[in-house]
């Protein structure tokens, strides 16, 4: 029982510190909702001096609604990424450089 005990936490540990990746990963809410959201967080050891967004997405969704991604930081426009109306699969993508918007 105790060799059974050490192995659980070791491979709990193991994963703990590993990194996941993302990709090829889907977020699915199966109801239509106003407050089904997702947020992904990285730790940073220093500040961004540039990013790349890759955001792909499908929605069976009315006109009424819309998909937001929304970057709350750095010298830029708040909206980054806005879709309305959106009844087909779309893909964005979004480069940015330090100072790009005043």
């Amino acid at each position: 029982m105790e060799k059974l005990l050490c192995f659980l936490v070791l491979t709990s540990l193991s994963h703990a510190f590993g990194q996941t990746d993302m990709s090829r990963k889907a977020f699915v809410f199966p109801k239509e909702s106003d407050t089904s959201y997702v947020s992904l967080k990285a730790p940073l050891t220093k500040p961004l001096k540039a990013f790349t967004v890759c955001l792909h997405f499908y929605t069976e969704l009315s006109s009424t609604h819309e998909i937001n991604t929304i970057y709350l930081g750095g010298p830029f426009s708040p909206n980054v990424l806005n879709w309305r109306a959106l009844k087909y699969e779309v893909r964005g993508e979004v480069f940015t450089k330090p100072q790009l918007w005043p």
